[in-house]
């Protein structure tokens, strides 16, 4: 009994021995034989921070029409992996090619802005001799390499054989497309922040992608928020477009978060509201195997939408003015096949701005020719065209310029109304004495002027008071009073009404134009002021350049009795779950004017739109009746052979409402800027209801995959 517990003891022992051999063992194979293999493994073994971008806030027009919102986009990144450099070269060519063979051959190719293929040059970022050797230093392996680096097909030689290893088995052209993944990666690399390869991608690409996703090691799919833009060419300007971050912005901007790779506002409201609408990107913190996939989620942090913002802009009004604008260009260029002595058929930009009178929104903001947003949102090769011809320098329309607030104008016959306002408060007219005598020509400081009507048929209107001068916009009549009133006055009361001022509107690169007066002419010419240029300047010519959105801001200021608010196109800000963050403040400066100064320029400039001498009689009988405007026409010289177009008017003229400017380049007359304004009012008080079209905001939310 006694043997067998002992020899019981002894198949324990031995049990327990061989165990703790087995165990000794197995931590000597762990730590010591492979503890090298496992170490470098366990380091491969990746613990990510991944971010969630968040969506861009929306915007949208006055009566929450979608303008911008976003969409999911798919994009592919490519994380750090084991591979050697043949495999490596082989898995991005193939990558390379589902691209284009189904995403239109659109991937990431910053490598383009440094050397081309076919021919193999130099890129356009490597233009300065000084930006090329900057570059060369940046990519040699050792110093001493940068004298191998002479041409740009050292260049590319350098890459293939030395930096890249591509083998000899591929093409010059198959090289080249491996060298442009394998730089993005050279450039941007980081052991947790996979690389974008390509943003956006078809859905096609992310099926075959996700089907063969075993010969794509290292191959992330993210689903992040894109940008689209909806039926947004006619506010193109006002919109503007967002871009990805250039070395300049990241430079100045990454101090507050921005990183290579993000998107920002490069123009437009998507610029100037760039800190409203940009959210707060999340964070995923994941694990990673060593090709790059997601293993298991440890924590989360959402990402927070940016805020929406409501434009002032009617929608409704804005395409009915890009619209007419587009077609009375049209109009007017025709028109020189009928009078080619008059009309050369070369007007082929306008500019149109409304105004609600009683508050300063902006209602419209048109730019002619415009443009479609979404062509900077994608890299396929009819959108790199557009892009391209948009910035054409050659394309004299400048499609890009937003002339509501970047293009100077001389005002021509539209400020004549300052002039009237000079002349009633410094007392040289008033009502029942405003009269003036046009003979047709006169000669004012050695200088002859003549009234249109003696050019053209030799007559002149003879004996005029304010409402009839205003209404046949009578030259003879505004020099002599603008003359007798001074330059000094008539600036003064330009300045008041905003004129050659920038006016704060919420959008970068606005013009402050020029206000024709002593200083300006010393600062221009080095010469002292003649009667003569008071009475160029009584008319709206010799140096006077203002933008459209001016000419708007001052003729509802004449409409409203002299209110001169604020311009904005901005109402609120909104956060994404509709809570208001804040709204737009109603400023406004009150003008020094007399009592019954504006009730008499009201009826002038209802003269030029209701009495049949009127420059602008007839045009706005569609309207519904007991709505009545007042208005001005304008024709200002530019010394190009061919006037501009102007016309401002404000309506209904008893109890006004909305304000418009329309500016049309080489137009020829004023009368020609009329009907912009009419579709623009029929719109406004003929079908402008309350019943709006079933539009509303859709967002995808942002989906985080492998």
């Amino acid at each position: 009994m006694k043997e067998k517990k002992r020899q019981r003891y002894i198949v324990i022992a031995i049990g327990l021995l061989l165990a703790f051999t087995a165990i000794i063992f197995q931590l000597v194979n762990l730590q010591i034989v492979r503890g090298k293999e496992f170490a470098q493994k366990s380091k491969r073994r990746i613990i990510s921070e991944r971010e969630i971008i968040a969506p861009r806030g929306n915007i949208v027009d006055r009566n929450g029409l979608p303008i911008a919102v976003n969409r999911t986009a798919h994009n592919v990144k490519l994380a750090a992996t084991d591979l050697k450099a043949p495999e490596y070269n082989e898995m991005i060519l193939k990558l390379i090619n589902v691209f284009e063979e189904y995403n239109n051959g659109s991937y990431e190719k910053n490598l383009e802005n440094y050397l081309t293929f076919d021919p193999i040059e130099f890129g356009p970022a490597l233009e300065s001799e000084e930006a090329l050797e900057k570059w060369k230093s940046e990519m040699v392996i050792k110093e001493k390499d940068i004298e191998k680096l002479k041409t740009p097909e050292d260049v590319f030689r350098y890459f293939r054989e030395e930096k890249f290893s591509i083998d000899e088995k591929y093409t010059d052209e198959e090289a080249y497309k491996i060298m442009t993944v394998r730089y993005d990666m050279l450039i941007k690399y980081s052991p947790s922040s996979p690389v974008l390869i390509a943003k956006d991608v078809s859905m096609e690409t992310v099926a075959q992608l996700e089907e063969r996703h075993f010969e794509f090691p290292g191959i992330i799919i993210d689903s992040v928020p894109q940008r689209r833009y909806i039926d947004a060419t006619s506010v193109a300007h006002v919109l503007g477009y967002i871009g990805v971050i250039n070395q300049e912005e990241y430079e100045r901007l990454k101090e507050e978060g921005y990183k290579l790779n993000d998107m920002l506002g490069k123009t437009g409201i998507e610029l100037s509201a760039e800190k409203d609408l940009r959210g707060i990107n999340g964070q995923k913190r994941v694990e990673v195997d060593t090709k790059g996939r997601l293993t298991r989620e440890l924590s989360s942090n959402p990402a927070v939408p940016g805020n929406d913002i409501v434009l002032t802009i009617d929608s409704r009004l804005q395409k009915v003015a890009m619209e007419s604008l587009e077609r009375n260009i049209n109009r007017i260029n025709a028109l020189a096949e009928e009078d080619p002595k008059r009309y050369q058929g070369n007007a082929e930009a306008g500019s149109v701005v409304a105004i609600d009178v009683r508050n300063g929104e902006v209602l419209v903001m048109a730019s002619y020719p415009t443009y479609d947003p979404n062509v900077f949102l994608s890299n396929s090769k009819e959108a790199q065209k557009a892009r391209m011809d948009l910035n054409d320098p050659n394309n004299t329309a400048r499609p890009l310029i937003n002339r509501a607030i970047q293009g100077v104008y001389a005002p021509g016959s539209v400020f004549k109304p300052i002039t009237a306002i000079a002349g009633i408060e410094s007392g040289k007219i008033s009502k029942g004495r405003d009269y003036i005598t046009c003979r047709g020509r006169h000669n004012i400081g050695g200088w002859n002027f003549e009234c249109l009507l003696y050019r053209n048929y030799r007559g002149s209107h003879g004996r005029l008071d304010l409402a009839r001068a205003m209404g046949t916009s009578c030259n003879i009549y505004f020099h002599e009073l603008g003359v007798d009133t001074g330059i000094d006055i008539i600036d003064k009361w330009s300045k008041y009404f905003g004129l050659g001022e920038r006016t704060g509107i919420e959008l970068q690169w606005e013009a402050a134009g020029t206000r024709a007066n002593k200083e300006t002419k010393r600062e221009l010419r080095n010469e002292e002021w003649r009667p003569a240029d008071t009475a160029q300047v009584a008319i709206g010519q010799f140096d006077n350049l203002f933008t459209p959105l001016q000419l708007a801001n001052y003729t509802s200021t004449l409409a409203n009795g002299g209110k001169r608010y604020s311009p904005h196109i901005i109402k609120e800000v909104r956060k994404h779950d509709g809570s208001i963050v804040r709204q737009a403040n109603i400023e406004y400066e009150e003008l020094p004017l007399s009592e019954g100064t504006m009730e008499y320029i009201n009826e002038s400039l209802k003269a030029v739109i209701s009495e049949n001498y009127g420059t602008a009689y007839g045009y706005f009988n569609e309207l519904p009746e007991g709505i009545t405007v007042a208005g001005k026409t304008g024709t200002a010289e530019t010394g190009t052979g061919t006037s501009n177009a102007l016309f401002i008017a404000y309506a209904p003229a008893e109890n006004p409402e909305i304000a418009v400017a329309v500016v049309i380049e080489k137009g020829v007359w004023g009368s020609n800027a009329i009907p912009v304004a009419v579709d623009i009012f029929k719109e406004y008080f003929g079908t402008n209801t309350n019943i709006l079209p079933e539009d509303s905001i859709t967002t995808d939310k942002v989906r985080f995959t492998r």
